[in-house]
C-alpha cells in the first residue's frame, strides 16, 4: 500500500509520500477508464464490443480508482483505526487473548497474500495471452480505448501499452489492497467482540467486590468497538455500494462472455478465453464475497454479546447488579451492519442475490443477442 501511496500515514504539503498516489491514479485514469469511457460513445452501435468494453477492464478499473480515491482521503480515519488495533495489541494480557489476536492477523495476512498473488496473476495471464495473439490481431491495444492519437505506429503503440499494462497492474493492486485492509480491520473488531464476551462470562463467574467497575470498563471497551465499526460503515458505505453494482454488472457480462465464448464459431481460443474469464470471475466473486462473509460475522459477533449477558451466572450477582446487565442486553439489540449505501447489508444473503441478479441480467443480454441474430 505504501508503493500505491495509500498507506494511512502524515498527510501535508510538505510531504512527499502524499503525492504518490497521484501516480497509480493518474495512470488508470488516462490510460483505461478515460479512454475506455469516451470510446464507448464510438461503439454504441455495436453490441458486442459494449459488453467487451465492459467485462475486461473499465468497470473494475473504475472502481479500483474511486477505491484508491476514497482509502487515500480517509488516510487519517485509517491511521486512527490501525492505531486502535496496536493498543488493543498491547492491552492485552491473557495469553490466549493475544493467540486469538495473532490468528486473526496471520488469517488477515494470507488473505492478503493470496488476493495480491491472485491478481497479479490475473494480469500476467491477460497480458501474455493478448501478447500471444498480437501476430493474429495486428497491432491492436490490450484494453480497446480511445485515444487522440494514432495508436498503431512506433513509438505511440508501444508506450500506451505500456501504460495500459501499468495502469492494469495498480488497479489490480490497489483494488486488492483496500479489500483485504477492510476485511483486517473488521475481522479484527470480531475477534474483539469475542474476547469482550469472555471477559463478560468471567466476570459474574466469579466473585468480584470490583464488579462494577470491571463491569464499566467491559461497557466502556463495548462502547469503543461500536464507535470502531460505525466509523468504518461510515467512512466507506459509499464505496461499498458503487463496488457492489459494479460486481454485480461484471458478473453479468463476464459470463456473457463465456457464454459468447462457448458458441463462437472460432473454436482455436476456446479454452484461452474460457480460462480467463473463469479467473476474472472467481477473482470479482471473492472479493465481493469477503465483505457479505465479514459482514455477517460482524452483525453475529456484535448481537451475541446479548446472549452472552443472558448466559452468564447473573442469578449470583445481587438485584441491582444483574439490572447492569440490561443495558448491555438492549444495546446489543442495535446489531452492527457494513452496508451498500445504506441500502443493504452485506451478508451471506446478499451474496445470493448479487449472484440471482447477475444471472438474470445475462438471460436478458442472451435474448437481446439471440434477437439481434434472428
Amino acid at each position: 500500500m505504501k508503493f500505491m501511496g495509500i498507506w494511512p500515514d502524515e498527510r501535508g504539503i510538505s510531504y512527499a509520500s502524499s503525492y504518490i498516489v497521484l501516480f497509480p491514479m493518474g495512470f488508470m485514469f488516462l490510460f483505461i477508464t478515460l479512454p475506455q469511457t469516451i470510446n464507448l460513445y464510438f461503439i454504441s452501435d455495436d453490441f458486442e464490443l459494449i459488453v467487451e468494453n465492459l467485462s475486461v477492464a473499465n468497470i473494475t478499473i473504475t472502481i479500483a480508482l474511486l477505491k484508491t480515491a476514497t482509502f487515500w482521503s480517509n488516510g487519517k480515519t485509517m491511521k486512527e483505526l490501525i492505531l486502535r488495533m496496536e493498543n488493543d495489541r498491547r492491552e492485552a494480557k491473557v495469553q490466549e487473548n493475544v493467540r486469538r489476536m495473532m490468528r486473526i492477523a496471520d488469517i488477515s495476512r494470507r488473505i492478503t497474500a493470496g488476493s495480491i498473488i491472485m491478481c497479479n496473476f490475473l494480469v500476467f495471464t491477460y497480458v501474455t495471452l493478448r501478447t500471444l495473439l498480437l501476430p493474429y490481431t495486428g497491432r491492436d491495444l490490450y484494453y480497446h480505448a480511445y485515444f487522440p492519437y494514432n495508436t498503431s505506429i512506433f513509438p505511440n503503440f508501444e508506450l500506451t501499452l505500456i501504460g495500459q499494462i501499468t495502469a492494469a497492474l495498480y488497479a489490480a493492486n490497489s483494488y486488492t489492497a483496500v479489500d483485504t485492509f477492510m476485511t483486517m480491520l473488521v475481522l479484527h473488531v470480531c475477534e474483539q467482540f469475542s474476547c469482550l464476551r469472555k471477559k463478560l462470562n468471567k466476570l459474574c463467574c466469579e466473585s468480584n467486590n470490583n464488579f462494577r467497575i470491571d463491569l464499566a470498563r467491559i461497557v466502556e471497551k463495548y462502547d469503543m468497538l461500536n464507535r470502531y465499526a460505525e466509523t468504518i460503515e461510515d467512512r466507506f458505505n459509499g464505496m461499498l455500494l458503487i463496488q457492489m453494482l459494479g460486481c454485480t454488472i461484471q458478473l453479468c457480462v463476464q459470463s456473457y462472455q463465456a457464454i459468447s465464448a462457448l458458441v463462437d464459431d472460432d473454436q482455436g481460443l476456446l479454452i484461452v478465453r474460457l480460462f480467463f474469464f473463469a479467473i476474472y470471475t472467481t477473482y470479482v466473486m471473492l472479493h465481493i464475497y469477503l465483505y457479505c462473509y465479514v459482514g455477517q460475522k460482524l452483525f453475529s459477533e456484535g448481537t451475541k454479546i446479548a446472549y452472552a449477558a443472558y448466559d452468564c451466572k447473573w442469578y449470583n450477582l445481587s438485584p441491582s447488579e444483574a439490572r447492569y446487565l440490561t443495558i448491555i442486553m438492549c444495546r446489543a439489540q442495535i446489531s452492527l451492519h457494513i452496508t451498500a449505501g445504506k441500502f443493504c447489508s452485506f451478508n451471506h444473503q446478499l451474496f445470493g442475490n448479487i449472484l440471482k441478479t447477475s444471472m438474470g441480467y445475462l438471460s436478458v443480454l442472451y435474448a437481446m443477442k439471440t434477437k439481434d441474430e434472428d
